[in-house]
């Protein structure tokens, strides 16, 4: 009698130590803030060679700019490199005229090259920049004036919340600002700069490199009234580490832009922002239709050799 009494109490114990272990909660899962949760997943192989298909030119309906813009694409012609995904973006503004070597494109380049397309390519395959997704935006002249001069604010916002997820959706890149890079020539140098100053002021991510070639900087733009308002605010203000290669060409005809252009580099560079690693400079002898290309690689090859 006495064993059977034991082996009953025996039994119960088992039973409320299970029970017990049941009600207890994972405190490694409750207790990790969401803030600190990557949202960069580690991709299979499968979901990288599916995002890798998806990862083609498309076209975006925009309902914040109210029109509807192509996106070309050009990936890495290495397979491996597809492969393995962690890709750098670099969007492309103004790619109807610049993304590859087009019939007709580039005839108003005085130095013509053979496309930007072409130049990121080289620099990979020499390993002088990563391998890289390159993002071109297409558009009309009238909509590279409204865009990139004139609703600026809407711009920055289509890129913030229209473009830039859809490629991180469909693209096997690193889901980064730091590998992240824009570039824009004259009036859409404009728009580069002023995405840059944006980030900074509103204290966020979205590009952490920018290459800006012969922009316009007149003292009327949103770009120098931005970047003043930041200067007067705090000259020692953190730009979170990001990278500007600001240049023209000293023969630029347009000599009202070459004026407004040495100004508004030289208050860049006066202020000493801190963490903000910036290069400026003239290309001699060149105007304004000489140094895209030359501008486009020389900047790629400075802002990745940090």
């Amino acid at each position: 009698m006495k064993w059977k009494m034991l082996l009953i109490a025996a039994l119960l114990l088992i039973i409320s130590g299970l029970a017990a272990c049941q009600s207890i909660e994972d405190p490694q899962i409750e207790d990790v803030p969401s803030s600190v949760v990557s949202t960069t997943e580690q991709k299979t192989s499968e979901e990288l060679i599916t995002m890798g298909s998806q990862c083609k030119n498309f076209s975006i309906e925009s309902s914040i700019l109210e029109a509807e813009l192509t996106i070309e694409i050009a990936l890495p012609n290495s397979q491996s490199a597809r492969d393995e995904g962690n890709l750098n973006s670099i969007y492309l503004l103004d790619a109807n005229y610049f993304f590859d070597d087009k019939e007709g494109t580039l005839d108003f380049l005085l130095e013509r090259g053979p496309g930007m397309t072409h130049i990121v390519q080289s620099l990979m395959d020499e390993k002088k920049i990563p391998a890289s997704v390159l993002i071109g935006i297409d558009y009309s002249e009238n909509q590279r004036i409204q865009f990139t001069s004139l609703n600026v604010d809407d711009f920055y916002q289509f890129f913030t919340d229209e473009l830039i997820p859809q490629i991180e959706s469909r693209c096997p890149v690193n889901q980064s600002s730091f590998d992240r890079l824009l570039f824009g020539y004259s009036g859409s140098a404009h728009f580069s700069t002023y995405a840059l100053l944006k980030d900074v002021i509103l204290g966020v991510e979205t590009f952490n490199k920018v290459i800006s070639i012969s922009g316009v900087y007149e003292p009327t733009s949103s770009a120098f009234q931005l970047e003043e308002a930041l200067g007067e605010s705090a000259s020692t203000q953190g730009f979170g580490g990001k990278s500007m290669f600001i240049a023209i060409g000293s023969q630029d005809p347009k000599s009202e832009l070459l004026n407004d252009h040495r100004i508004f580099a030289e208050k860049l560079v006066d202020r000493n922002y801190n963490n903000f690693r910036l290069l400026s400079k003239e290309f001699e002898g060149k105007g304004h239709y000489d140094i895209p290309e030359i501008a486009f690689e020389e900047a790629l090859i400075w802002i990745y050799a940090q």
